[in-house]
């Protein structure tokens, strides 16, 4: 049986991916209405952090545990 990691919604502003670290860095990735993605790595600038993504539909969630 394989375990299904928790998720936590991420803030897309303008179209662009806000860092959920520092919260300051809105050119992190841009996102569209019609993107899918899962497991993508994002790196911010600012903090200097890597993040896993998971995408659905011009949504993000941040991965734990995968």
């Amino acid at each position: 049986m394989q375990e299904q990691g928790k998720c936590g919604k991420l803030i897309v502003k303008d179209g662009w991916l806000e860092c959920p670290s520092c919260r300051r860095n809105r050119r992190m990735m841009q996102i569209r209405p019609d993107t899918d993605g899962r497991n993508i790595v994002v790196f911010c600038r600012v903090c200097k952090t890597e993040h896993i993504v998971n995408i659905v539909k011009g949504e993000c969630f941040k991965s734990y545990g995968q």
